[in-house]
């Protein structure tokens, strides 16, 4: 029987975009010599360390994967959890996700296990991700964030 593990993040990244009037959402390509994956376009995503907490974990992910230090920028707690089937070791994993808005304008700086990144609309974001999951969480970021009243109820206070 599979167990349920939860120690993986999912990152969203989206930037406005003032020449275009919408939300551009940052996605990176995995490099072409990994196993798993490999040249998927993603989203940020890692694996929780021993005694850290996801929050920890999503900020260190995003400073490893592209380079952003975002202890000045406004986090959101994204109000889904993934999902998915890890067949070589019978489980199914569930990963909380976590977004931020940033200035489109940021240096990125990708690590070893990317080879490429670009801004996106929202509909090329749903055309070149093919993970269900990281599709179905970033909806429920412009849902719930992008699009919303009050953003701020998923704020996190880091």
């Amino acid at each position: 029987m599979p167990q349920i593990v939860s120690n993986t993040i999912q990152f969203h990244i989206a930037a406005y975009s003032e020449t275009e009037q919408q939300y551009k959402f940052l996605i990176i390509q995995r490099a072409s010599d990994l196993l798993i994956y490999p040249n998927v376009w993603q989203v940020i995503t890692g694996t929780i360390e021993n005694d850290e907490t996801a929050v920890n974990c999503a900020l260190r992910e995003v400073q490893e994967e592209i380079g952003l230090n975002l202890s000045n920028t406004k986090l959101f707690t994204i109000p889904y959890v993934t999902k998915f089937f890890v067949p070589k070791k019978d489980y199914i994993s569930l990963a909380p996700v976590f977004g931020a808005i940033i200035d489109k304008n940021s240096r990125i700086l990708l690590s070893a296990e990317h080879q490429a990144y670009k801004w996106v609309s929202a509909n090329e974001f749903d055309s070149t991700i093919i993970l269900p999951s990281h599709r179905e969480a970033n909806i429920i970021f412009i849902d719930t964030i992008l699009n919303s009243t009050n953003p701020s109820l998923f704020e996190l206070k880091t």
